[in-house]
């Protein structure tokens, strides 16, 4: 489709202090409703690979979208991709997208990393993005993204692909809210319990595989030694380029539960604090694998425990728990809200069964979710965006600072963890669930488990306030960057 003419970025010389430079906003033209929406994927993990299915789906079906390019820096990973996916182009290099006039849009499937950095490189580019969760690795690069979002004026829908499901959460948020069919709501709790097997403990560094351009996957990640047992995937589990499962399902989880529970009106936590560890066999892990987290909201107080950690006697399953594997519970004062992953159902305060409501497949809706963000680039129309980014950049500061707390945790003290979570007993229910498993697998919970500062959060400034805010800002100021890889800073005038 043609093309108006638009400012090419350039790469400066490969130099330590070498930088894109931030053009003005690209004035690529957007499709027509009758044209195609010519897309390429990036990145040919496991959700890349979906991106692709859906966008050959939507190829196959007419609706005005074309697969027109996948890129990946590791050439074995495209080569595999390539035996059942039809495209017309391949790139190794994302910057070889990012310049070609031919594209409209992007789906970033990236590892965490590039998210922010292949975000705003896109949109100074003209394209519209569609990034996969979690959003970003710091408090200051996610604003980065969101203000290039404003700045370029382009379509960009974060991957939380319920926030399409939007009958089964209209249907949801008139029963709490509207009918208040369960009354007042007292507390949440969310859950994410399933297998995280352990990444390997190596004695001497991980040399990268050789179809694989290390420099490019690394992007603006710190070169360090890696000393797991591979590189792809569980780089989810290193603060340098990952989240851990606080950002891999609080993404989806707790975004989930600002949109029913909060009405989305709920942009940050007022305080946080969290506990936990990274239990079991040692491994070259960094980010816990069991953890629980109180958010303070000023209202509801929300609990989100994970574990990951798998039962010796049991290969496959974890710890016991209650209510959903993946999802929340709404406690109110007549009765429980239970929303499993994709499904729920009300029930009342001697447990019987009051209300069933639709049940949604999560896979069917990274499909509706997709095609979603290209009718909107087909229209040019953020508005009509499901994920629009703002809801992922407010719910970013939900994972974000309960991973900053659990950083700065230290000594391990369930009565003053109790002292501050004294508004619901959610808490003590979850830890006694834990402690029990725990001594089961002769593992101590007191001497495995640390515990974080009550962290405060102002919503004006999207900052930490307050005793040990110093430190907290320290990690979450943070500016993703290396040499020529480094997130821009992006000002709104």
């Amino acid at each position: 489709m043609k093309k108006i003419h638009r400012r090419r970025f350039l790469e400066a010389a490969a130099s330590t202090c070498a930088l894109y430079a931030v053009p003005a906003p690209a004035l690529l033209a957007s499709p027509k409703p009758n044209e195609e929406v010519r897309t390429v994927v990036l990145g040919l993990g496991n959700k890349g690979r979906e991106h692709a299915l859906v966008l050959n789906r939507l190829q196959k079906e007419k609706k005005n979208v074309k697969l027109a390019g996948l890129c990946e820096v590791d050439s074995a990973r495209l080569d595999r991709a390539l035996q059942t996916l039809k495209t017309e182009k391949t790139y190794s290099d994302p910057r070889a997208v990012f310049d070609d006039q031919n594209i409209d849009a992007v789906t970033i499937a990236t590892p965490n990393h590039w998210h922010c950095l292949g975000s705003i490189w896109a949109m100074e580019a003209g394209k519209h993005v569609y990034v996969e969760k979690p959003l970003c690795l710091t408090f200051w690069e996610g604003t980065q993204l969101f203000n290039a979002s404003r700045k370029y004026r382009k379509c960009v829908q974060i991957g939380t692909q319920m926030r399409t499901d939007k009958n089964s959460h209209a249907e949801v948020k008139k029963f709490l809210h509207e009918e208040k069919a369960l009354g007042k709501i007292l507390s949440v709790r969310v859950n994410r319990y399933a297998v995280r097997r352990p990444i390997g403990l190596r004695q001497t560094p991980l040399l990268p595989q050789p179809e694989l351009n290390y420099d490019l996957w690394l992007g603006p990640a710190r070169d360090l030694p890696l000393f797991r047992n591979k590189i792809h995937y569980d780089w989810h589990f290193m603060w340098n380029t990952g989240n851990g499962e606080t950002g891999n399902w609080g993404a989806h989880l707790l975004d989930d539960c600002r949109n029913d529970v909060f009405l989305n009106e709920l942009t940050l936590p007022k305080r946080v604090f969290a506990c936990g560890g990274r239990l079991g066999e040692k491994d070259a892990g960094e980010t816990p694998n069991t953890m629980f987290t109180y958010f303070d909201t000023g209202s509801a107080p929300v609990i989100f425990g994970f574990s990951g950690l798998e039962n010796r006697d049991s290969r496959g399953k974890t710890c016991p728990f209650s209510g959903p594997d993946s999802g929340y519970i709404v406690y109110c004062e007549g009765g429980t809200f239970v929303r499993p992953w994709g499904t729920s159902a009300a029930f009342d305060n001697t447990g019987k069964k009051i209300r069933e409501f639709a049940a949604s497949d999560y896979r069917k809706g990274t499909y509706e979710h997709i095609f979603n963000f290209t009718e909107s680039v087909r229209f040019d129309d953020p508005s009509n965006l499901n994920g629009e980014i703002k809801y992922g950049f407010d719910s970013s500061f939900w994972y974000n600072s309960a991973n900053t707390a659990w950083r700065l945790a230290k000594e391990w003290s369930r009565e003053k963890a109790m002292e501050m979570a004294k508004d619901t007993g959610k808490l003590g229910e979850m830890l006694d669930d834990m402690k029990n498993y725990l001594d089961t697998q002769n593992i101590s919970l007191d001497k495995s488990f640390t515990l974080s500062p009550m962290l405060t959060l102002d919503p004006a400034s999207r900052r930490f306030i307050g005793e040990n805010a110093e430190e907290a800002n320290a990690l979450m100021d943070a500016k993703p960057g290396r040499g020529r890889f480094t997130v821009p800073e992006v000002t709104l005038n």
